[in-house]
């Protein structure tokens, strides 16, 4: 129980560090302030590297399943040729 609530409280920093990120974006857009853009930057790196596999693990776990599914599928279609 306590794993699953630190996991997701982790999703739930990281999906609030990402809309203050896409907030902040809009603002450097609309005001082109240099300062905001590299920090956008920065900020989406963080997110990307170390948020990603909180945020998007489960969908990239399904999608790698799939993957490894259709290969088989197409490596056994090409043996039955």
């Amino acid at each position: 129980m306590k794993t699953n609530h630190k996991k997701n409280s982790l999703k739930l920093f990281w999906s609030l560090l990402l809309f203050v990120d896409v907030l902040l974006f809009i603002d450097a857009l609309s005001t082109t302030t240099i300062w905001a853009c590299l920090l956008v930057m920065i900020l989406s790196e963080l997110i990307y590297f170390k948020g990603n596999k909180y945020l998007f693990g489960e969908f990239d776990r399904k999608q790698q399943l799939k993957r490894e599914q259709r290969k088989q599928k197409y490596l056994q279609n090409k043996e039955s040729e």
